[in-house]
């Protein structure tokens, strides 16, 4: 086990940590839209926690880097560079009535710190950097550059890695704080896309008019809501053939409009949502609107996502013995201007092969008519449980929390697929609530705090390899 000093920096500096990470949590960190320029590719605010980070980084000794504002690091020591790849960018906050606590005030309460970002991935980000520091002021020598690395684009693309990689050094190996404990050395291919039809005859033919579809935003989200509104129908019919999904109907100046609830979850484990156009799809056989020829292209929806998370109707499931089943998540849809759109995200096994899931896909929306556009594939990733990375990480794990553990595959991408020799570490222990894209985001303090030993432990180990 690594020096006691270092773990007494660690406690002794915890109060401090969870100062920093109050301080960034607050800073509403999504991209947007509308504050986006030349100088702040991701939006004002994003830059701010980027700003934020590395000037508190420099209170703490270690040399800082901001790259376009687009990434940054922080780095201390000297020798092989060792990367710590994290992210300050979040995922939007939602419907704010879903929120116990306002997402970016940073509330300690009852041995928690909620906010947005708090365990994906501010709360990590801090603790590591803390975990260097702590390494750093036990006295001995740094024989590797630690270097915290911050991206500012992990949750809509991964533009800012791919910006580092161009001019910067990569490092002789890496972990990355942004998934589970105890080491996640497997991460699935993620393969998002869309579906697009013209309806070319909006023509309701005298029928209950459906004008306007809209739900999701995020491939990487299960959608939580979605609203449609129909002209000349009755309300009463609607609440009927729409009971069983719980859907709310409302008559308005336009119309009548449908709010369908669901439960949002991570796109890589869509069978802990509840997808709120799934629920929708699920009806519309059952229903009388039109235009006929859109009313037959929810029923082609609906036949190829039915409830299912799998990709069975689809024609992709698969699966392996190292990363289980691949999984499905109708992410959004919307109906503009005579188009229907459908976004899809699909998260396959380690061993199977993305090239020939495409044309799968591709095929399917050739039989119904549908444009199909491949948003971005990212291969999956896969590192040996016998590398020297995966070996000291699980023993530094072990040792801290008396739990002899084995690597693991999970669903999500992390910045370990764009740099080689990397692999996931933490920060969600085994048996804690996962929270990150769901309201009331929050980390444990107890969890914040071992995590912290966790990655001193760790990095105290590769300092003395």
């Amino acid at each position: 086990m690594g020096s006691s000093r270092i773990h007494e920096n660690v406690d002794r500096g915890f109060d401090d940590m969870l100062s920093v990470l109050s301080k960034i949590i607050k800073i509403p960190s999504v991209l947007d839209g509308n504050s986006i320029s030349a100088a702040h590719p991701f939006g004002l605010n994003v830059t701010e926690a980027l700003d934020t980070f590395l000037g508190e980084a420099q209170n703490l000794g270690f040399a800082v880097a901001n790259i376009d504002n687009m990434v940054g690091y922080a780095e201390i020591g000297e020798g092989p560079l060792f990367g710590i790849l994290a992210h300050l960018d979040v995922m939007p906050a939602g419907a704010l009535a879903n929120w116990r606590y306002p997402p970016f005030r940073a509330v300690v309460e009852n041995g928690r710190l909620y906010g947005r970002g708090a365990i994906d991935d501010k709360g990590p980000a801090v603790s590591a950097m803390f975990a260097v520091k702590a390494l750093a002021q036990a006295g001995t020598r740094l024989k590797r550059r630690f270097r915290v690395i911050v991206g500012l684009d992990e949750e809509s693309g991964f533009r800012c890695i791919e910006r580092y990689k161009k001019t910067e050094e990569i490092p002789a190996m890496s972990f990355s704080p942004d998934a589970d404990f105890p080491v996640v050395n497997g991460e699935k291919g993620i393969l998002p896309f869309v579906l697009e039809k013209k309806i070319s005859n909006m023509d309701a033919m005298g029928l209950p008019e459906l004008t306007d579809i809209r739900g999701g935003d995020r491939f990487n989200i299960v959608p939580d809501e979605l609203d449609v509104l129909f002209r000349r129908a009755s309300a009463g019919y609607l609440e009927r053939v729409l009971g069983p999904i719980g859907a709310q109907v409302t008559e308005t100046g336009n119309g009548v409009s449908v709010n369908v609830r669901g439960k949002s979850a991570h796109a890589m484990e869509p069978h802990r949502g509840e997808n709120a156009i799934q629920k929708f799809l699920s009806v519309v056989e059952t229903m009388d609107f039109g235009p006929p020829s859109l009313h037959v292209e929810l029923l082609k929806l609906a036949s190829l996502f039915k409830s299912e998370t799998d990709g069975m109707s689809l024609g992709v499931a698969c699966e392996d013995d190292v990363s289980g089943a691949l999984t499905c998540n109708l992410a959004a849809i919307s109906l503009d201007g005579g188009v229907l759109s459908v976004k899809c995200d699909i998260r396959y096994p380690v061993k199977k092969r993305g090239d020939a899931l495409i044309e799968m896909i591709r095929n399917t929306a050739a039989e119904i008519g549908w444009e199909l556009e491949i948003a971005r594939h990212s291969a999956p990733l896969y590192v040996e449980p016998e590398s020297e990375l995966v070996k000291v990480l699980l023993k530094s794990y072990a040792d801290i929390t008396k739990d002899p553990a084995s690597p693991k595959s999970i669903g999500g991408g992390t910045y370990c697929k764009a740099l080689p020799n990397a692999v996931s570490f933490g920060p969600l222990f085994p048996g804690d609530e996962e929270t990150a894209h769901h309201p009331n985001e929050y980390i444990s303090l107890d969890s914040l705090r071992k995590m912290t030993h966790v990655y001193a432990e760790a990095l105290s180990r590769f300092n003395s390899a």
